[in-house]
């Protein structure tokens, strides 16, 4: 499996994703929130509504 820092270096890099920014809404959510608060939000998220990624009953 790829290194994390690796992974992020290479997106870092990559300009289709150069071109994304935070919008002034968001980037003062984000200093308002903190973000480890965001972090967790994501977490959640991704937790409760993502499928897993090995479902239980799965054929």
């Amino acid at each position: 499996m790829r290194d994390l820092d690796d992974l992020f270096a290479a997106l870092a890099r990559a300009p289709f994703r150069a071109k994304f920014r935070l919008g002034p809404a968001d980037a003062e959510y984000l200093r308002l929130k903190g973000l480890p608060v965001v972090v967790r939000h994501a977490e959640d998220f991704v937790a409760r509504r993502l499928a897993p990624a090995e479902p239980k009953n799965d054929g």
